[in-house]
């Protein structure tokens, strides 16, 4: 004799579509009021300075908080850090945005007014300023990619030439083999160069496993 079937069983599929379809549209909604997927929006009064560069005061934090971007102007050195919004001696640390499972980037654009792009734009996970003295001195941005060391350095040879960054591959080569056979974390360093108008390096930090994670540096020319 066949076995009965219950009725409530018919129902279970459609019933855990339908609770699967409530949880995408519940995370859809947090991540687009949390700013994803929408136009950046458009700066008010204080939230940038006049030149629509970044501030860093309250009301510029919030704003790049909802934009994620950062534009920073250092082409015309020495620049000052209180007409930004920076404190005179402080780093200043855009910390990594997580909106539940997603975490949302900073588009990073750095102006420096020399040959070619006159300057760089990345896309960062956390960036920090830091300020001496009332002047800015630094702006280091952690790449979101982590990337194999071959990977790592094949970016840098590519960005040499725009860059002006001059690699020494076979010592860089006999460097990693050495550290690979002691087991031991490494660096490899590009730069710094001022070819685009501003000081710029970038560092590759290399765990045993050969994967690295890359920072940019860089500071008004001079």
């Amino acid at each position: 004799m066949a076995a009965r079937k219950r009725p409530w069983l018919a129902w279970l599929p459609a019933v855990i579509l339908s609770v699967v379809i409530v949880g995408v549209l519940v995370v859809a909604g947090v991540l687009i009021r949390g700013g994803l997927g929408q136009p950046t929006p458009k700066p008010t009064e204080g939230q940038v300075t006049e030149l629509n560069w970044s501030s860093f005061t309250e009301a510029g934090l919030e704003y790049i908080r909802s934009s994620r971007d950062v534009r920073i102007d250092l082409s015309r050195p020495p620049v000052e850090a209180a007409p930004i919004g920076l404190e005179p001696d402080a780093t200043l640390v855009l910390e990594r945005i997580d909106n539940l499972d997603v975490q949302l980037d900073y588009d990073l654009i750095l102006n420096g007014g020399g040959e070619g792009a006159g300057g760089l734009r990345l896309t960062a996970s956390e960036i920090r300023i830091t300020t001496v003295g009332g002047l800015l001195t630094s702006v280091e941005a952690d790449l979101v990619d982590v990337l194999p060391f071959r990977q790592a350095l094949d970016r840098f040879e590519r960005e040499s030439e725009s860059f002006g960054w001059s690699l020494d591959r076979d010592a860089i080569f006999a460097m990693v083999e050495e550290a690979t056979r002691a087991g031991e974390p490494y660096e490899v360093t590009a730069g710094p160069s001022d070819r685009v108008g501003l000081t710029l390096s970038a560092t590759a930090f290399c765990d045993t496993s050969g994967y690295c994670a890359l920072t940019y540096t860089a500071a008004p020319a001079g």
